[in-house]
């Protein structure tokens, strides 16, 4: 298969997921450049109800990397929606133009790995189901045996409750020590392992290494670096002095395709990275930090 086309290395369709049920055309490439060490900076002109601009930055590295180590933004009003879904879930959402962009330059010779060895997988999770299925059907066997009833009684309380309200029975259960007991076997610790926080050295916040969602480093705008800003009476936006970012645009996207010269939505946040544990971080070291400096304020 030919790869002359311009192309992501290790990009494959699994790399990212669409946010939205809805679909748009192949927007226009306008830059595509790939570094020696498979860096990427490629850019697109998407045609909306405005003009927009998808950029994706970043190295793929494998099918474990990181959200935050390969970058997709799209301009658009739902862009940065999905950026935000994407740091909750520690998956990478894109809106319909990224998706559209990244579908362009998907590497073939990966996707068709990917393909094959996802044939292996499935044989190997049948197999498994198989497996899986016939002891629940010995377990139901025993259990009817043994509690007869009991199961049904428990799945039809289940369908009757909310999820709040199982989350406080299950709470209540744990104060007791034969609920404790009981919830230790339901939940063992490769399944809901112990509190493991550190603090951030950037942020002062802590986190949990074993939660993905927890890994993100921001903190918003300033509220007195922040200046509203307008372009006549119909259109403003915010600029924070201090990271030199443009957000909150109003007024734009109802008045058709984007200006030259229009301020594009760079997000809620100052700096959005991952969080570096106290004992590793050097502030003299970060340049996101010294990149924010208020000094002059």
């Amino acid at each position: 298969m030919s790869t002359s086309r311009p192309f992501i290395p290790g990009l494959v369709r699994g790399d990212y997921v669409a946010g939205s049920r809805h679909t748009a055309g192949t927007p226009q490439l306008i830059r595509s450049e790939v570094n020696d060490d498979e860096s990427v900076d490629f850019r697109w002109q998407a045609v909306g109800s405005s003009i927009y601009t998808v950029t994706a930055q970043g190295a793929l590295t494998g099918s474990d990397d990181d959200v935050n180590d390969f970058k997709v933004i799209c301009s658009c009003p739902d862009g940065d929606s999905q950026r935000a879904a994407s740091r909750t879930s520690n998956r990478r959402y894109v809106c319909k133009h990224a998706k559209a962009a990244l579908d362009s330059v998907i590497d073939n010779t990966a996707q068709e790995r990917t393909n094959a060895e996802r044939k292996k997988l499935a044989a190997k999770a049948a197999k498994e189901a198989e497996k899986r299925q016939k002891y629940l059907e010995e377990q139901r066997t025993v259990q009817n045996r043994d509690m007869p009833g009991e199961r049904e009684r428990i799945e039809y309380g289940l369908s009757k409750r909310s999820n709040d309200d199982i989350v406080k029975l299950v709470k209540g259960a744990s104060k007791t020590v034969e609920g404790l007991e009981a919830l230790t076997k339901i939940f063992p610790k490769e399944l809901m392992p112990a509190k493991r926080t550190v603090v951030c050295g950037r942020c002062e916040k802590e986190y949990d290494l074993q939660v993905p969602g927890d890994n993100v480093c921001r903190e918003e705008h300033p509220y007195e670096f922040v200046k509203t800003m307008w372009d006549g009476s119909k259109k403003s936006w915010s600029h924070c002095r201090r990271c030199d970012k443009d957000f909150g645009l109003d007024g734009f996207h109802s008045w058709g395709k984007r200006g030259r010269d229009d301020p594009e939505e760079e997000g809620d946040y100052c700096y959005e990275t991952k969080h570096v544990p106290r004992d590793e971080y050097d502030p003299d070291e970060d340049s996101i930090m010294q990149g924010l400096d208020c000094s002059d304020y």
